[in-house]
């Protein structure tokens, strides 16, 4: 999770955080939980695998400006793209990572909804 804080945190202006924060100031990053942690992925402890989300926010769900925000990151490419700084991100808490997906909605955090998007981070490495 602190592998890919680093990663997210080359990201200018984006607030980033290795663990679910109990109060966010949007734009936010945070990286949650594995969901799900699959052992042995190969044979004799070769490799573990991971789905990590991370969710980004951005601003109140019903400004434009927050749109144009989130849609920044969630580009394929570019200096704010959480794709791009994840898989082009040198680790060193597993072998690789690579963003699978991304799923827009609404997350609230103490009381305030943000519009957000997550996405979900297939993250490989060494079981041993």
């Amino acid at each position: 999770m602190d592998d890919l804080a680093a990663a997210l945190d080359t990201i200018d202006d984006l607030r980033v955080f290795p663990y679910w924060a109990d109060r966010i100031s949007p734009p936010a990053a945070v990286v949650a939980w594995p969901d799900p942690l699959t052992y042995d992925s190969t044979m004799a402890r070769g490799s573990d695998q991971a789905e990590i989300p991370v969710i980004v926010m951005v601003g109140k769900v019903d400004t434009r400006t927050a749109r144009d925000t989130l849609a920044v990151y969630a580009d394929g490419s570019g200096a704010s793209s959480v794709k791009a700084r994840i898989e082009a991100h040198t680790p060193t808490a597993y072998d690789s990572a690579r963003v699978d997906r991304c799923e827009f909605g609404v997350i609230t955090v103490a009381g305030v909804e943000y519009l957000a998007a997550t996405f979900y981070i297939d993250i490989i490495g060494s079981g041993g």
